[in-house]
């Protein structure tokens, strides 16, 4: 039996997470047919508690970065009181790249994908 997955709509911001950090992203659109999101991300983020102080969070900016398609079943909504924080913070912090941030999220990427291989195999195949 397929996991259950929730349907996302255009410009919703979503967050994947995995071991503490969390991938905020906004949706650019859903591909119900084969259960996957296109996501822009806006940042990896970590805490030391409440995902709502934004003071004790820590963020690295990934909104100039790629594009991502992964699995829906990954991704819950986010809550406003967990994004806005996020979206002050990364407003009024300098707007110098750190070429870290898109390595880190690649490595995020990596350890979801060999945590839950399974919801990587083939969409086409699972009905």
């Amino acid at each position: 039996m397929a996991a259950e997955f929730q349907q996302f709509h255009s410009s919703q911001i979503v967050f994947l997470e995995h071991n503490g950090v969390r991938l905020y992203a906004e949706v650019v659109q859903f591909v119900e047919s084969r259960r996957l999101c296109w996501v822009r991300p806006i940042a990896l983020v970590t805490s030391e508690g409440d995902w709502t102080d934004g003071d004790r969070l820590t963020l690295q900016d990934l909104q100039d970065g790629s594009d991502l398609m992964c699995p829906a079943v990954l991704f819950r909504e986010a809550l406003d009181v967990e994004v806005l924080p996020i979206l002050a913070r990364l407003g009024a912090e300098s707007k110098e790249k750190n070429p870290l941030s898109h390595r880190h999220l690649h490595q995020f990427i990596q350890q979801i994908w060999q945590a839950r291989p399974e919801v990587f195999e083939n969409r086409s195949t699972q009905h």
